[in-house]
């Protein structure tokens, strides 16, 4: 049985078409921004889209299997240091599989985490908590909404900032710490690197794709 963290970059090209091909090919209908000066800082359409397709393919391929996953709450998250292209797209720019590849280079696959609400909290505090630019910085699927406040670490040491969570919702309904969910991010967040600890905390399941 595949697992999600066996899926391949070339695997996925291939299920979309020739990178040259016009053909296979979509237009934006409002500006898509992945400057690295806006997702290294705050919420950017370039992270959502990411995101939302990794929620779809993670949505997609969970509900068509036999087991109990599919009854959990799923989102998704991309950190901001994976999208590379650094641009501004104009709405009806015309996206191409060679867009897609200059937007996201690297050859890493996604993983997919059942978490307990309490430590995908966490996990996301320590996401934000990196002074921005940081490549940490965390996208999120459009069925998420977050809120948090801002403040000074008390230790003189850390440059990190002290983050807050006032509100965190999936599918409009506010996490709860002993809710288990089913999340799909990249091998770099789910390693628990950038200091990211919290991620560790959970557990990896199979889900083909």
């Amino acid at each position: 049985k595949e697992t999600a963290s066996t899926v391949s970059l070339d695997d996925v090209v291939a299920t979309i078409g020739d990178a040259t091909n016009l053909s296979d090919a979509t237009a934006t209908t409002l500006p898509l921004d992945t400057r690295m000066s806006s997702v290294r800082r705050r919420e950017a359409t370039g992270g959502n889209l990411v995101a939302d397709a990794m929620h779809w393919l993670l949505e997609t391929n969970i509900h068509t299997e036999n087991n109990n996953y599919s009854s959990l709450p799923l989102l998704a998250m991309i950190n901001g240091g994976f999208i590379r292209g650094d641009r501004l797209y104009k709405p009806g720019s015309i996206i191409t599989v060679r867009e897609v590849l200059n937007e996201l280079p690297f050859p890493r696959t996604m993983k997919v985490l059942e978490i307990d609400g309490l430590h995908l909290k966490e996990a996301m505090a320590q996401q934000l908590s990196h002074p921005t630019p940081s490549g940490a910085y965390p996208h999120l699927s459009s069925n998420v909404r977050l809120s948090y406040r801002l403040g000074s670490s008390s230790d003189a040491d850390s440059a990190d900032e002290l983050i807050s969570i006032h509100s965190f919702t999936v599918n409009g309904q506010e996490i709860s710490d002993t809710q288990k969910y089913i999340i799909a991010v990249t091998c770099f967040v789910a390693d628990g690197n950038e200091g990211c600890s919290s991620w560790l905390k959970s557990t990896r399941i199979q889900n083909s794709a």
